[in-house]
């Protein structure tokens, strides 16, 4: 399948950062909305050309118009039976820089459930950062039940290991159940190594 590109103008972008409420992976930790200008942290790709790759089968993948993100388009993955292997039906983009061991990558990422789960409020997905080849390790991997709302989340972790661009990759799981998942800007970032 081709490439989908989710083209977003730069004002859009500068502004998504400074108006969302932010939705951490862990729901004790609350990170202060800022600006693109202003990232905790030095981009590891270009927000303004990502190229995502769906993959697997019993999906359909379509930009579309949304109200209440950036924008006002996101990438619509509609899930249309779920995979005992979740991970089969996914989302990757490559990166830019490598990572090395011990540098600390943040996500943050706009995306609600547009169709949940049968008899939840919430859909199910995961996000990763990490090989593409073994022993598939990662970065930071984290489950995120978006609900039809629109939020941002944000997921972080630290690399055991070198994560060279060669061999890794960052994207999202959706097989987990049936589902249609609506996704924003996504930003990854470095924070360099964690503070002594």
């Amino acid at each position: 399948m081709k490439s989908v590109k989710l083209f977003v103008a730069g004002s859009a972008l500068a502004m998504s950062l400074a108006l969302a409420p932010t939705v951490a992976a862990d729901p004790q930790f609350e990170v202060a909305p800022v600006t693109q200008g202003a990232l905790p942290g030095d981009l590891i790709h270009n927000p303004m050309a990502i190229k995502w790759n769906p993959e697997g089968g019993n999906k359909s993948v379509s930009i579309v118009e949304s109200e209440g993100v950036p924008g006002s388009q996101a990438i619509s993955f509609r899930v249309r039976k779920k995979s005992n292997k979740p991970w089969d039906i996914r989302m990757r983009a490559p990166f830019d820089k490598s990572i090395s061991a011990g540098e600390e990558i943040e996500v943050y990422f706009w995306a609600r459930a547009a169709k949940p789960a049968r008899r939840s409020e919430t859909g199910k997905i995961s996000v990763a950062i990490g090989r593409d080849v073994e022993p598939y390790d990662t970065v930071l991997n984290a489950e995120i039940l978006p609900t039809e709302e629109w939020k941002m989340y944000r997921v972080s972790g630290v690399a055991e290991r070198y994560f060279p661009t060669s061999e890794s990759e960052m994207g999202f799981n959706f097989g987990f159940v049936k589902q249609t998942i609506e996704l924003g800007p996504f930003y990854a970032i470095s924070k360099g190594m964690p503070s002594e």
